[in-house]
C-alpha cells in the first residue's frame, strides 16, 4: 500500500499569541477570517451539467449521475463542527511544543519508557479536547470529515525551525473506527495499522500483534503516538460501543481519556444517536470526550428554509433533458421520498433521474420520485417512514434514527457530571474472556518475565534527549 506523501513544513504565523512560535501548529494550513469562510470551503460543486450535457446519449448521463456523489452541500452543523475542529487540532499540540523543556522531558518519558528514565513530569497539563458529531445514518458524518481533512496535509516532515534542529515527522490526524465486536485490541491493532500505512516503511502493526496484554499494546500506542507527533484521532462508528463485553466499553473510553490527558492528542468521535445505549452508564468517562462540544444532526424540516436551499443547490445537478422548475410540489415529494435526510435524498434525486432517462418525457416530476420509493427504494421506506412521521414508537425501531429521550438526558448529564478520575496504565491489565485468560496464565508462568520483554519490542525510539547528546 503506498505511503502518504511527506510534505515539508511551511511555518506561517498564525496569529494568535499561544499558537504562535509553534512549529507543529504554524507547519498547519491557516485559519480562515470569518466563520462563514471556514463553511464554504467545506462546499463542493462539480461542473452541473449545460443543455448540451443533457441532450447526450442515455448510457453517457447515467454515468454523469455519479456526479451527485461529489457534491458537498455544506450544512449549517458542519460550521459548528468546522471551527471545533480548528480549533482543538491546534490546541492538541500547545502543551506539545518540542522546543520546551517541560515537553521534551514528557516526550523523553514516554520514548524511553523506563523506570530510571526522567520522570513524566508532574506539571505538564494536556491542551486537547474532544468534540462529537452525532447523526442518525445518512446525514453526512462522515461527509463531513472528508470535506474538512481535504485542507490539512496528514503527514509533514520537520527538519529545523530557524536556527533550532527539529528532525521529527509530524501526522496530523489518523481515522479509526470502532470495531463491531468493539474490542479494544481490535482498535489498538487499526491504529498501528494506520500509522505503517501512512509512514510507509514501519511495522509497528506486526509488534503489537506479537504482545500478548493490553496493557502493553497501550503503552506501545502511546509510544508510537508520541514519535509521530499526533494531533488528533477521528474515531467513527462509536455507537459500536454497544457492543462491547463486559467492562469493554468502559475500557475503551478509558483509553480516549488517556489519549486526551496523558498523550495530549485530540480526539473527534462520530456515531449515531445509539450512542446513548453504549454509553448512558459511563457518563463520567465519557465528558472529555466531549470538552469542546457534542453537534446533533438532525435531518430537514419539510419546509425549511434549509430544505429549499439544499434542494436548489441540487437541482443544478439534473441530467434529463427537459429541466422544470423545481416547484414546492416537487419538493415535498422529494421530502417525502427522503424525509430530509441528506443520503436518502441524493439517493431518490439520482434514482428519480436514472429511470426518467430514456422515458418518453424525460423529466423530474412528483410521479417520478413516487415510483422511485415504491420501486428502487422500497427496502428503505419502513425507515423513511419512521423518519417523515417523527414518532418515537415508530423510530424506536431503528435505534441508529431516533435522539429519544436517553440521548438527550445522556447529553445533559455529559455536560453536568464531573469527569472521571485519569485513568492508570493498569487499568488496560483488566481485560475480559480469552485475553484476560491469557495474560493471567502467562503472569503466573513468568511472573515479572512479560514486563521484561517490553525492551524486546522495537519501540519507536523519537527520544528529544537524543538530539543533545
Amino acid at each position: 500500500m503506498k505511503s502518504v506523501t511527506r510534505v515539508p513544513a511551511r511555518y506561517v504565523p498564525t496569529g494568535v499569541r499561544r499558537f504562535d512560535g509553534h512549529p507543529f501548529i504554524e507547519a498547519l494550513p491557516t485559519i480562515p477570517e470569518t466563520k462563514e469562510l471556514l463553511l464554504l470551503q467545506l462546499a463542493n460543486y462539480p461542473d452541473p451539467p449545460t443543455r448540451s450535457v443533457r441532450q447526450a446519449s442515455e448510457l453517457i448521463r447515467i454515468m454523469e449521475l455519479s456526479t451527485l456523489a461529489d457534491v458537498v452541500y455544506p450544512l449549517p452543523d458542519y460550521g459548528e463542527s468546522a471551527v471545533d475542529l480548528t480549533k482543538i487540532i491546534r490546541e492538541s499540540y500547545v502543551a506539545r511544543n518540542p522546543l520546551n523543556a517541560i515537553d521534551i522531558q514528557r516526550r523523553h518519558a514516554l520514548a524511553s519508557n523506563s523506570a530510571d528514565g526522567l520522570p513524566f513530569p508532574s506539571d505538564w497539563k494536556s491542551s486537547a479536547q474532544g468534540h462529537i458529531i452525532v447523526a442518525i445514518t445518512g446525514m453526512g458524518k462522515s461527509t463531513f470529515w472528508n470535506a474538512f481533512s481535504l485542507r490539512y496535509p496528514q503527514l509533514i516532515e520537520h527538519t529545523a525551525y530557524g536556527d533550532h534542529p527539529l528532525a521529527v515527522l509530524q501526522i496530523v490526524y489518523i481515522v479509526l473506527s470502532v470495531p463491531h465486536d468493539a474490542t479494544l485490541k481490535g482498535l489498538c491493532i487499526q491504529f498501528f495499522e494506520e500509522i505503517d500505512r501512512i509512514l510507509g516503511n514501519t511495522e509497528y502493526s506486526k509488534v503489537a500483534r506479537s504482545v500478548r496484554t493490553i496493557a502493553l499494546m497501550v503503552q506501545l500506542m502511546h509510544t508510537v503516538a508520541t514519535t509521530v507527533s499526533l494531533g488528533i484521532i477521528v474515531i467513527d462508528d462509536v455507537q459500536n460501543l454497544r457492543a462491547a463485553q463486559g467492562s469493554t466499553a468502559e475500557y475503551l473510553l478509558n483509553l480516549f481519556s488517556e489519549i486526551l490527558e496523558r498523550l495530549g492528542i485530540s480526539l473527534f468521535l462520530l456515531s449515531t444517536p445509539a450512542i446513548d445505549k453504549a454509553l448512558i452508564n459511563i457518563v463520567r468517562n465519557t465528558r472529555k470526550s466531549a470538552s469542546s462540544g457534542c453537534v446533533p444532526m438532525l435531518p430537514m424540516a419539510k419546509n425549511s428554509d434549509l430544505w429549499k436551499d439544499f434542494t436548489e443547490a441540487y437541482w443544478d445537478y439534473t441530467f434529463v433533458k427537459r429541466k422544470k422548475r423545481l416547484t414546492d410540489s416537487i419538493r415535498n415529494a422529494w421530502w417525502d421520498a427522503s424525509a430530509g435526510d441528506t443520503a436518502f435524498a441524493v439517493l431518490a434525486f439520482m434514482l428519480t433521474q436514472q429511470n426518467a432517462i430514456g422515458g418518453t418525457i424525460e423529466e423530474v416530476n412528483e410521479q417520478g420520485f413516487q415510483r422511485t420509493m415504491a420501486t428502487n427504494m422500497a427496502i428503505l421506506q419502513p425507515a423513511i417512514a419512521a423518519l417523515r412521521s417523527r414518532k418515537i414508537a415508530a423510530l424506536q425501531r431503528f435505534d441508529d434514527l431516533l435522539f429519544g429521550k436517553d440521548y438527550w438526558d445522556l447529553m445533559h448529564r455529559i455536560k453536568t457530571e464531573p469527569a472521571a478520575e485519569p485513568t492508570t496504565r493498569e487499568e488496560f491489565n483488566e481485560v475480559t474472556g480469552a485475553e484476560q485468560e491469557s495474560r493471567q496464565s502467562e503472569s503466573k508462568k513468568n511472573g515479572k518475565k512479560a514486563q521484561a520483554k517490553d525492551g524486546d519490542f522495537n519501540f519507536p525510539i523519537e527520544d528529544p534527549l537524543l538530539r543533545y547528546e
